[in-house]
């Protein structure tokens, strides 16, 4: 418990500092990119208010992304490069996060309330992925939906 205090909040204990587990996103490997795994962690950007939105309301998250386990990205039909995206349930919306560095992270922005976190290899990033969906990861306000909501339910992307 070095370097971090204990709260006792409404009968329960919080350590500061920490993340509870709804702000982890558990990155799962696709059949592509077995051996991987990840997390991307959610956190509030800097704000002179006490919840950053946007001008329509929509709550904006820090996303930061950690990887391990890929191999390089040229495995993957001459890729140069990984990126974790961020993109709607029903995929028709993505924004890049960032390009992994070598150490496997990335730290990005996202302000939508449910949404997917995904790990590829591109040769050159666009408005959106091209390449091989490795990890993916749901976010926790998509738990609470129907299944026949979700993209792996409905005939989307076979990639999952």
């Amino acid at each position: 418990m070095r370097g971090r205090q204990l709260f006792v909040v409404a009968g329960l204990s919080v350590l500061a500092g920490t993340r509870p587990a709804m702000y982890r996103i558990p990155l799962d490997a696709t059949t592509t990119g077995r051996g991987a795994s990840g997390v991307a962690t959610l956190s509030r950007p800097a704000s002179p208010f006490s919840m950053p939105v946007t001008r329509d309301g929509h709550i904006v998250y820090d996303v930061g992304v950690t990887v391990a386990g890929l191999p390089t990205p040229d495995t993957f039909n001459g890729a140069t490069v990984y990126v974790a995206w961020a993109t709607v349930p029903d995929l028709s919306l993505a924004v890049s996060l960032g390009t992994l560095a070598s150490d496997g992270t990335t730290r990005g922005q996202v302000a939508w309330n449910k949404f997917i976190v995904l790990v590829t290899a591109e040769r050159t990033i666009g408005a959106k992925w091209s390449g091989p969906i490795l990890l993916k990861g749901s976010s926790p306000s998509t738990w609470m939906q129907r299944f026949q909501a979700h993209v792996t339910g409905n005939g989307g992307n076979p990639d999952f």
